[in-house]
């Protein structure tokens, strides 16, 4: 029973994540095609992934998706393994930072090699 209560504590808070994240920033890149989050932008620097080659909007998505459930992730552990402040907060930290390293990489080798494929005509 307590493992439902965390997992429901999880998709709520990442729904709330996901939809201010998506008033705040992908409604933006809606209207100003030029402008890409801090985080797109950083995997698209990171890789070389030239952005005429993908589709930009749909990685922004997939991006905002992806931050919202790392702060969730962190959130829900926090609040569920730690009454100490300062040890959730490194907790937090550490999880939010490693998490984000490993999927922002992997979805930039995705879009690096889409952006790389070579379209081949008949």
């Amino acid at each position: 029973m307590d493992l439902i209560k965390i997992l429901i504590q999880f998709v709520l808070t990442l729904i709330i994540i996901y939809t201010i994240y998506y008033f705040y920033t992908i409604r933006k890149c809606k209207k100003n095609k030029s402008y890409a989050p801090a985080e797109v932008n950083l995997i698209l620097m990171r890789h070389k992934i030239d952005t005429k080659k993908i589709n930009l909007y749909g990685m922004i998505k997939l991006v905002s998706f992806v931050t919202s459930f790392i702060l969730s992730l962190a959130i829900t552990l926090i609040t569920t393994l730690f009454n100490n402040t300062v040890l959730s907060l490194l907790f937090g930290t550490l999880v939010s930072v490693l998490v984000a390293i490993i999927i922002y990489n992997i979805i930039g080798n995705i879009y690096e090699k889409k952006s790389k494929k070579v379209v081949k005509k008949k």
